[in-house]
């Protein structure tokens, strides 16, 4: 899982995989920190299909903002630069892996 920084891009980040999972947290968001360890887990059996990228609201406000995100967690699924699937609040593993495969 890749961490958004204050240097990346986020579009040069989803222009390197096909599919991508954005993952909107915050460090004070309870279910946040309780879905990271899940989204790791998917981001190690994923890695050569899916590229996660963890977005943290609050240091990424304007991205947070361009896609639209008024809670957390929010999880995007994103195919080619285009929105495909989202997935507000935490979600179980196994559910959260289904849900990634209807759609790559």
């Amino acid at each position: 899982m890749k961490k958004l920084t204050s240097t990346d891009n986020l579009d040069n980040l989803l222009s390197e995989h096909e599919h991508s999972l954005l993952f909107f947290s915050a460090s004070w968001c309870g279910p946040c920190q309780s879905m990271t360890p899940v989204i790791e887990n998917v981001s190690n059996a994923m890695r050569e299909r899916l590229n996660i990228i963890k977005v943290d609201v609050d240091t990424s406000q304007n991205d947070a903002i361009d896609y639209g995100i008024r809670s957390v967690p929010t999880l995007l699924l994103v195919k080619n630069n285009e929105i495909v699937a989202q997935q507000i609040g935490g979600i179980p593993p196994i559910q959260l892996m289904q849900w990634i495969e209807q759609y790559i």
